[in-house]
């Protein structure tokens, strides 16, 4: 018994594929599904029939030259020319495009396209009934299976950017043919919940049947009449449901929905911080608006008035200092001059002018004699003249009366 390893094996199936001619051109018919295009303008989709699909791979020189970019799309009913491909080290087998006719459309794409224009005709994909995303909300409620990936993507995603977000959980079954009105319900009942500010509804990648309950009326008419905004998560970045179109905001997979629905909290602070900022310099800037305001008012109303009589006031008080100072000068020489005329009339008065002239002061102990009453023959007398004193002894008091008469 032959035991092979893997690369033997894979070698062996790669030589009996080659050997086999009509594997090399050959014309296959299908429906295309999971249709995606690499950035580098490849093409990699599946061509399936009612049992089975395999998997094809369009280059992007065969796209180009046969102008077929634009023809590879989910539920298209194609003819290909192809040829069969393995690819030893993964044991993968694929058809390489050489040519596509596209042929008629498949019944679901049929059914979706005429669901779309109906829909379309009622208004439910306008861009004017769509609601803004908020920044930031902190309840989001998740319409999606609790078993799948999409709540694991969100979840980390969501915890990496904002852990302080809440997520509230309205599981549904995402795929079968009663799925649509169970997701509508759980639309509906997100849509109710009081903490619940953003729904988003998705589930992750499949084939158009494994996505069509979300092309499902009932689902289309939740997300429409729900009273906060919806962001759809369905399928991979070329899949469209009518949930897409329905909604508030697309996001390409439930990952970047989940960049689309939270906020990273540093971004959050940076703004915070951004409109601090223009808050101080807001206050500043009117602050200083004001003063000057203020200013030109205070000049306008008041400064100037008040300038005005300030300066009328100073002139009239530098009169009236000049008058006080004229007057005060004439004061002050009439005092003069009567201080004058008292200090020669007291001049005139000193007893020293009549001892001058001959007069002298007689006083008896001390006291001024002005009248021979007096004194008495033998009181010793004191005479101040110019020059001294003159003690004497009073020898005789003669009383003539001459100078009282004139008195």
């Amino acid at each position: 018994m032959n035991i092979f390893t893997i690369t033997q094996l894979n070698a062996l199936i790669k030589r009996t594929l080659d050997r086999e001619y009509l594997l090399k051109s050959f014309y296959v018919t299908g429906t295309i599904i999971n249709a995606k295009r690499h950035s580098n303008g490849h093409f990699y989709f599946s061509l399936k029939d009612e049992e089975s699909a395999i998997d094809v791979t369009m280059w992007s020189s065969t796209a180009m030259s046969k102008g077929l970019a634009n023809q590879v799309n989910n539920g298209m009913l194609v003819t290909i020319k192809a040829g069969l491909n393995f690819y030893g080290k993964t044991g993968r087998l694929n058809l390489v495009v050489q040519d596509m006719q596209v042929g008629e459309k498949s019944p679901l794409q049929i059914e979706f396209e005429a669901l779309k224009r109906e829909l379309t005709a009622l208004g439910y994909f306008d861009e004017s009934h769509k609601q803004m995303i908020p920044e930031m909300a902190t309840c989001i409620g998740l319409v999606t299976s609790k078993s799948g990936a999409v709540l694991h993507d969100i979840l980390h995603v969501s915890g990496n950017r904002n852990p302080l977000i809440q997520f509230k959980l309205f599981s549904v079954p995402v795929q079968g043919e009663k799925a649509g009105p169970v997701i509508a319900r759980g639309i509906y009942e997100a849509d109710a919940d009081p903490d619940v500010e953003l729904i988003i509804v998705g589930r992750g990648g499949g084939s158009t049947e494994d996505l069509w309950c979300f092309n499902d009326r009932a689902v289309v008419e939740a997300i429409y009449h729900a009273k906060k905004p919806v962001i759809s998560a369905v399928g991979h970045e070329t899949d469209y449901t009518l949930c897409d179109y329905v909604a508030d905001a697309r996001g390409a997979t439930p990952s970047h929905a989940a960049e689309m629905a939270v906020m990273p909290l540093v971004v959050l602070k940076e703004r915070l911080a951004e409109k601090e900022n223009y808050l101080h310099t807001y206050i500043r800037t009117m602050v200083q608006q004001k003063k000057q305001e203020l200013s030109a008012l205070f000049n306008r109303r008041l400064g100037m008035p008040a300038l005005q009589f300030l300066h009328g006031q100073k002139t009239k008080l530098q009169g009236l200092s000049q008058q006080m100072e004229s007057s005060s000068k004439k004061k002050v020489q009439e005092k003069e001059h009567q201080l004058a005329l008292l200090a020669k009339q007291l001049d005139m008065l000193n007893p020293l002018h009549l001892m001058v002239k001959g007069y002298s002061k007689i006083e008896k102990n001390q006291k001024a004699i002005q009248s021979v009453q007096d004194v008495a023959v033998g009181d010793s007398l004191s005479l101040t003249v110019i020059d001294g004193i003159i003690t004497t002894c009073v020898e005789e008091v003669t009383s003539d009366g001459r100078f009282t008469q004139e008195l």
